[in-house]
């Protein structure tokens, strides 16, 4: 078997119902789909019994996983993943839909370049709202990456060492082997209690460089991701804000940043402080997109520095 695809689920049956539809729609069907239903209120497979049936009719095997406890992104793939048969394994989200070259691309991209992780880009559909009537100080080419969009402009860009800046959770691929050495991703990166920790496949791929696993970017294993109205507003940035600060705390705490705590927290103090600088200049020359990456930016930095003692200690009581 060559190719599992894990989809991660929690209460969106109709955003998961579009994404396996359009798995069932590929140029080169996956063997297998594997659902983890993370604790959503009513079991997905309920509402979904008809394209599951559509999948397997094509001959895509389809399981389906559903955990009594919500436990998170990261655990709750690599659950799917420790089940997934395929050599490769794919990761998409419940509110993508694929194109129709995604499986295919994967597997030329995989065996022409002998790659062990690949990413692909992730393309914004926004919902029941047309570009011009987004806000004004969004633009995806600037602020994409808080919505999990645009990743392709990341890479493209060269301006990062770390391949994980462009690796999105919505869409990537590895190869089976990787998952075993790395033994999964880390299961406290995820929704935790009242904790939105996030970042579960920017760590598994840090790891995967470091141990020298080669990442590869395909332009054409393309997924779009679902975005309502709801997803671009000034409350949720500050919340999404929130959240990295802690998992940055706890990643920092780790030593995946490979610098000390403290060392961290003042590196962070210091970006901070240059942060409210560039806000003030945007701001001055009006340009609205650039100034709220900047206040994301600020509220990060100094969300790490406030929030990084209390993180720790929450996360060491659970």
């Amino acid at each position: 078997m060559k190719t599992s695809v894990v989809l991660v689920t929690h209460n969106r049956p109709k955003f998961l119902r579009l994404a396996l539809r359009s798995l069932t729609l590929q140029s080169v069907p996956p063997d297998e789909v594997i659902i983890v239903d993370d604790a959503s209120r009513t079991p997905v497979i309920d509402d979904i019994k008809d394209v599951i049936n559509e999948c397997r009719l094509q001959g895509i095997r389809v399981k389906v996983f559903r955990t009594r406890n919500e436990i998170g992104l990261g655990a709750a793939r690599s659950l799917g993943a420790k089940s997934a048969s395929g050599k490769y394994i794919l990761f998409i989200d419940d509110d993508v839909i694929a194109s129709k070259q995604l499986i295919e691309a994967y597997i030329n991209t995989f065996e022409r370049n002998k790659c062990d992780i690949v990413a692909g880009p992730c393309y914004p559909r926004y919902l029941g709202v047309a570009t011009h009537e987004l806000p004004k100080w969004w633009d995806e080419r600037v602020l994409g990456s808080l919505v999990a969009v645009r990743n392709d402009l990341i890479y493209l860009s060269r301006k990062t060492r770390n391949p994980a800046d462009y690796v999105f959770g919505c869409n990537f691929a590895i190869d089976k082997h990787v998952l075993r050495v790395l033994k999964g991703f880390k299961p406290w990166l995820g929704r935790i209690k009242d904790m939105l920790l996030s970042g579960e496949e920017w760590d598994f791929v840090t790891r995967a460089v470091g141990k020298g696993f080669q990442v590869c970017f395909s332009r054409n294993a393309i997924v779009y991701h679902l975005i309502p109205l709801s997803k671009i507003t000034i409350g949720r940035i500050k919340r999404m804000s929130a959240g990295m600060s802690r998992t940055r705390c706890v990643l920092a705490y780790e030593r995946v940043f490979h610098v000390s705590l403290s060392k961290y927290l003042i590196r962070c103090s210091i970006a901070a402080l240059k942060d409210v600088v560039e806000t003030i200049l945007y701001m001055l020359v009006s340009d609205k997109p650039r100034t709220m990456k900047k206040v994301y930016d600020l509220v990060l930095h100094l969300g790490i520095v406030l929030l990084c003692r209390d993180t720790i200690y929450r996360l060491r009581g659970i």
